[in-house]
């Protein structure tokens, strides 16, 4: 209301003050609340901007986040979340939807699930774990890592997170597990280990294999510091095993392999080494890499191997030695028959006390020491023809202790452990008398300053066949006899030659060096082996293996008074030397029998033919130019089996004959005396005679 008239000038003032009050204030309110506009612009430039480098940088590292507001329940994924999911975009709003549509394998979702709420329940931020997808229709492999935020009060607030494709790091993670489980397979199956170690960081790497192989604690081994520490190869050998690495690593070769021992468990274990190594750029090595195998049992192999094919050069060239020794044995026996069965019948008809009869004796006497060398030669050539029976090692054993007891030198002392009891040997026990008589000798002879002399005896059973020095030891029961010295030893050198005729390391005119052969033949001849060994200084040890054949029944000396006679029984006798036809014609005449004699043993057959019935016994010698005695036993078989025949020679060799008896010449006239009377009348022989058994020999084995 107007208290007072305006003039028109003043009306039109008024109005304008109020309108430019109001426009004031309208462009006051406008441009705070543009300020306000703007302000908010900016911050949610802000946000969009730092999303994007957010999202820029996720698609970079090619991971997805997501992000949930728990207060509201809120779930954002970026798009590379759901592209990796295998999701639509945009399709989860909220947590619930996640739940309800998540893609990841239930096992690894249920422990998601339960890890993620003890994380909630607790004080902690966050949380990582390698999970499962199942992304159309594939198996993807999926590395959540997540980090929640608190109020004050501690609970979560929100639940922000990555996820990351990591399915070709798995899969090359289970090639890589799948080709050392193969090659760890491998190695397995070839009993070899390995190693690797890489130079750069030192680390050194050794299968289980390696670890057992060597005798190691499992996995104690960190790096080349401790493997140099531990090592239990060889000092020896570690010491070439390490200059030969290390001349590899300073020049540009790749491979290094070496035969090497490792003591293990306090064994001696061979290994075979093989190593590459691998160069950067520069040729600098940064890794070593190799297997180990143990060679064990090739490398015993080996060395049996050689030990073998030294005793097979030895055997073949003492064959040939005994094949050239038994050759010249046979005939020097043809002289000696002569010489001694003539001397034999010279000294019956020489009279007593003269001096021709004196001569006739001293010829005997070098006659038979002939025959004595003859035998030890045909021992060693394993061809001496013997009539073989359970022989008492011990009671032979028995018998040369108390011999050599009587003459030992002054400081030699005896030592005896005989534990064989009755237990026998098929041979001949002269021979086996020869054995221990020869084998204490020489140990004996070993000790000129004094020293103890072993002799041991005892059974013992081999279960596994093995080689010996000499020969090989069988399965089944042996009498093992053992014959020790202390004196001076064998040289290396020499134990290959000691059992070879005639070697000897004796003083001219000490010793024949026939020895140790004869022994050699002796138990080869008996199926025996023989082990030595010896060290300078120490003395020598020689073990004889001989197979038991039960127990000897007790022995029964007998002294045949008179040579038992013929009752003019034919005898055809077949030799080709003409003086032992004639000396063998004379000796049985004069036992009393019919001698019809032969120097050709085709004429020999040829009178048998003619008349089958005429001859009532066979005396052949083996060796003949025409047709050898064996030869001649079979046709003599052929037309009369019952006929009772005699094989005689100096030199059997490998005479297959199936004669009734095979003895080894020169024969004396008891001999043919005890033979034909145990042939042709075995019940007038003696006991003793009778109870022997007919020598006969296997086809194609010496005797």
């Amino acid at each position: 209301m107007l208290t007072k008239p305006f003039t028109r000038k003043e009306f039109w003032s008024t109005v304008a003050a109020s309108l430019e009050k109001r426009v004031r204030r309208v462009v006051a309110r406008w441009t705070g609340t543009m300020r306000d506009v703007s302000k908010q612009d900016r911050a949610e430039e802000a946000l969009r901007e730092s999303q994007e480098r957010y999202e820029l940088a996720m698609a970079a590292s090619e991971s997805g986040y997501w992000d949930w507001f728990v207060p509201t329940n809120q779930y954002f994924a970026s798009r590379r979340a759901y592209e990796m999911g295998g999701y639509d975009p945009d399709t989860w709003k909220n947590r619930d939807d996640f739940k309800t549509r998540i893609n990841m394998h239930p096992e690894d979702f249920a422990r998601w699930e339960a890890a993620r709420e003890a994380l909630f329940a607790g004080t902690g931020e966050r949380l990582a774990m390698e999970v499962r997808y199942i992304v159309r229709g594939e198996t993807r492999w999926h590395s959540l890592q997540a980090i929640c935020r608190r109020d004050v009060a501690g609970k979560v607030i929100r639940w922000t997170g990555s996820t990351t494709d990591i399915t070709e790091r798995k899969r090359a993670e289970e090639a890589l597990r799948e080709s050392r489980e193969s090659y760890e397979l491998a190695m397995a199956a070839s009993e070899s280990g390995y190693w690797d170690w890489h130079l750069p960081t030192n680390k050194y790497f050794l299968s289980p294999r390696a670890y057992e192989m060597g005798g190691y604690d499992p996995n104690t081994w960190a790096n080349r510091d401790d493997f140099r520490a531990q090592i239990k190869m060889h000092p020896e050998d570690f010491a070439k095993w390490e200059a030969a690495r290390k001349e590899l690593f300073a020049g540009s070769g790749e491979r290094l392999a070496m035969e090497v021992r490792y003591t293990v468990r306090g064994e001696i274990r061979w290994h075979s080494l093989q190593g590459i190594c691998r160069r950067d750029d520069t040729g600098k090595v940064i890794r070593w890499t190799g297997s180990t195998t143990d060679i064990t049992e090739r490398k015993r192999a080996e060395e049996e191997l050689k030990a073998m094919e030294s005793r097979l050069r030895q055997a073949q060239r003492l064959e040939a030695m005994g094949t050239l020794a038994g050759g010249i044995a046979h005939d020097f026996n043809n002289i000696l028959g002569a010489i001694l069965g003539y001397g034999e019948m010279a000294q019956r008809g020489a009279p007593e006390g003269s001096r021709l009869a004196r001569d006739l004796d001293s010829i005997i006497i070098a006659g038979e020491r002939g025959r004595a060398l003859v035998d030890r030669v045909l021992a060693f050539s394993r061809s001496a023809v013997g009539e073989r029976v359970p022989v008492h090692v011990e009671g032979v054993v028995r018998e040369v202790l108390d011999l050599v007891s009587g003459k030992l030198p002054p400081g030699v002392t005896t030592h005896a452990k005989l534990h064989a009891g009755h237990a026998a040997v098929l041979g001949d026990a002269t021979q086996v008398h020869q054995v221990v008589a020869n084998l204490a000798t020489n140990a004996i002879q070993a000790m000129p300053t004094g020293g103890t002399l072993r002799i041991e005896l005892a059974i013992e059973r081999v279960e596994s066949p093995r080689a010996a020095t000499i020969g090989g030891v069988s399965i089944g029961e042996h009498v093992v006899l053992t014959i020790a010295d202390s004196g001076a030893g064998i040289a290396p050198g020499i134990v290959d030659r000691i059992f070879d005729p005639f070697f000897t390391t004796k003083e001219v005119g000490t010793g024949t060096g026939l020895g140790l052969s004869l022994v050699h033949g002796i138990v080869t001849q008996l199926g025996g082996a023989i082990d030595v060994t010896s060290s300078l200084g120490s003395g020598s040890t020689f073990t004889v293996y001989l197979p038991r054949s039960g127990d000897a029944a007790e022995s029964v000396d007998e002294q045949e008074s008179a040579l038992p006679r013929g009752a003019g029984e034919q005898v055809l006798i077949v030799d080709d030397e003409e003086p032992l036809v004639q000396l063998a014609t004379r000796t049985l005449e004069e036992l009393g029998y019919a001698p019809v004699g032969f120097t050709s043993s085709s004429a020999a057959l040829a009178a048998f033919r003619a008349d089958p019935q005429r001859f009532d016994a066979l005396i052949t010698d083996e060796r003949m130019p025409e047709m050898s005695g064996s030869a001649l036993i079979r046709e003599v078989r052929q037309m009369r089996g019952s006929m009772p025949i005699v094989l005689m020679s100096g030199y059997l060799g490998s005479t297959d004959g199936d004669a009734d008896e095979v003895l080894q010449k020169p024969l004396s006239t008891r001999d043919f005396a005890t033979i034909l009377a145990r042939l042709l009348r075995p019940e007038t022989a003696s006991p003793r005679a009778a109870a022997r058994p007919r020598k006969r020999r296997a086809r194609g084995n010496p005797p």
